[in-house]
């Protein structure tokens, strides 16, 4: 049996009001999705600091990791991720458009309403189907989320 290569990831689920930091990739095959920010981690780095460096490589805001949520398991092209996801709270920094983002291929770096992403591809699932207000409750409990192929 052939294994693919690991790779593990860190992403941020950074919600301000009544929105959510979002980034916009857009593939030609399959249309354009909408992901929290995060990436693969660096040799020596942590979960925590990976969000925190993603985060700001790719939308120039700067946050603060606070609460896991979802660890998400993603059978990719040419590896398999296990990508951990974190509520954060914003400490600095205003969305910009980075040079990160503009060498990853994302277009698009912005606050979404819920109402505004109706319609749209967003990642990972459960973004949009739980109330943004329990990431931060006292009962929220860690999901392991299903297994899943990903597009890229």
């Amino acid at each position: 049996m052939n294994m693919l290569p690991h790779r593990i990831a860190a992403g941020g689920i950074i919600i301000r009001g009544d929105a959510i930091l979002l980034v916009r990739y857009s593939d030609n095959a399959d249309g354009s999705y909408l992901v929290g920010p995060g990436g693969a981690l660096n040799d020596g780095e942590n979960v925590e600091d990976a969000i925190v460096r993603e985060t700001m490589e790719e939308t120039g805001v700067m946050v603060k990791p606070v609460r896991l949520l979802w660890i998400e398991d993603l059978q990719c092209k040419h590896f398999k991720m296990n990508k951990t996801w974190m509520l954060c709270e914003v400490v600095g920094g205003e969305v910009a458009r980075t040079q990160g983002a503009i060498d990853e291929g994302i277009t698009l770096a912005g606050w979404f309403t819920k109402r505004e992403l109706e319609g749209e591809t967003v990642y990972p699932p459960p973004l949009m189907e739980h109330d943004w207000s329990h990431f931060a409750s006292e009962s929220w409990r860690v999901i392991c989320l299903p297994s899943r192929p990903a597009g890229f």
